[in-house]
């Protein structure tokens, strides 16, 4: 397998001016599973194109293995990319549509039946050789793609939203197997998604894009933790991050965050101190405060809580999940909609106050201009 490596990459379309990915610089491991995320328009599946050759670069570098592969053709890269809508051919069957790649390169026949046979075996899908796509399910046919890349033996496989033309069940069946295949075939892997459940679940690493940049590049939890910015704390989680406009306190030998028009404040425990960069300089200044939904309990579930750490509120909506309940609340206008992840078991109500307890010692706190986190240096996110 191999190394990938995009140096000051761009791609600028001439037509309309547009900048799709601006100079971006990235690492990929040899033999990790690496999950470009972002929302529609972010330039992850572009960047993946300009590294199978199929989009041409504007400017930088792609290093596949120890070579620089701008001016090479696809066919010459040495990878095999899975597409969204699986791209069969529909007059072959199943053994046709695996071996065809194999058979354009003039690869021995006793040499493709062995590699589509194993790829088949390994997938699940011997008894299927010999059907047509039509006669296929949709995970079928998601597996008839990953295994014409996998008889290639690339270096590199390229994956563009392989798994959102599937049923939810099925997605969440079909992560398991492409992780588990990873395992096996300890292959070097770029994903491509806009699922963030996606990346979360089978990277090793996550780069998370929005407007051609790359945001943050870290392990899953990591990312989830410790989020450079507002944009990828609140494109990571599910529900996402509540955030609030607030100004940060000292008092006491305390801070705390207020509201607006201060009719909320929370005290930042002192043990989440250590978190953050020196907060004497954002005293008396606007701040974003965030906290994750899983990390407000109600009230009613705790034998003991900070009464500094808790504030009640409207209860919009109240969502059963079985296992857990949604609570969207509201605070009047300062704090219009904020997310609670409670226990299945709940005395909240709609149209009724109800009191929660925020977990302030998982908070994050970003400037207001530059939506940065100000979280301490000392704090590894790689």
């Amino acid at each position: 397998m191999a190394r990938v490596v995009l140096n000051k990459l761009e791609k600028r379309y001439a037509n309309t001016g547009l900048l799709a990915v601006d100079q971006i610089d990235l690492e990929i491991r040899d033999k990790e599973f690496i999950v470009l995320v972002g929302p529609s328009g972010c330039g992850k599946s572009t960047t993946l194109r300009m590294i199978a050759g199929l989009e041409e670069i504007s400017g930088g570098t792609i290093t596949i293995g120890d070579t620089v592969v701008n001016d090479i053709p696809p066919k010459d890269r040495d990878i095999a990319m899975v597409f969204q809508n699986y791209a069969l051919y529909p007059h072959m069957d199943v053994y046709n549509n695996m071996a065809f790649g194999l058979k354009l390169r003039k690869f021995p026949k006793v040499e493709i039946d062995r590699r589509v046979k194993d790829a088949a075996k390994l997938l699940g899908i011997e008894n299927l050789l010999d059907r047509k796509p039509k006669q296929l399910s949709g995970g079928q046919r998601q597996r008839v793609a990953v295994g014409r890349a996998i008889v290639r033996e690339p270096k590199v496989f390229l994956m563009d939203e392989p798994l959102s033309n599937l049923d939810a069940k099925l997605r969440v069946q079909m992560r398991t197997e492409l992780s588990k295949l990873h395992n096996r075939l300890k292959t070097t892997v770029v994903y491509v998604t806009h699922d963030q459940t996606e990346a979360m679940t089978m990277g090793d690493r996550i780069v998370v894009m929005r407007d051609g940049l790359i945001q943050q590049v870290a392990t899953p939890l990591m990312i989830y933790n410790h989020p450079n910015n507002v944009f990828v704390a609140g494109f990571i989680g599910s529900p996402p991050m509540n955030f609030i406009d607030v100004v940060l306190r000292h008092e006491n030998d305390n801070y705390y965050v207020e509201t607006l028009e201060g009719h909320v404040k929370l005290r930042i425990p002192k043990e989440r101190l250590d978190y953050f960069k020196d907060l004497a300089p954002y005293v008396d200044k606007e701040m974003i405060f965030g906290i994750r939904p899983e990390d407000i309990e109600s009230v009613d579930a705790l034998d003991e809580y900070q009464e500094d750490m808790s504030l009640t509120a409207m209860v919009e909506v109240t969502e059963p999940m079985g296992a857990e309940t949604f609570l969207f609340l509201s605070v009047g206008e300062e704090i219009p909609q904020m997310i609670a992840r409670v226990g299945a078991v709940t005395k909240a109500k709609d149209g009724e106050q109800h009191k929660v307890v925020l977990d302030a010692g998982k908070c994050q706190l970003f400037e207001k201009e530059s939506e940065q986190s100000i979280r301490h240096e000392r704090v590894r996110v790689k």
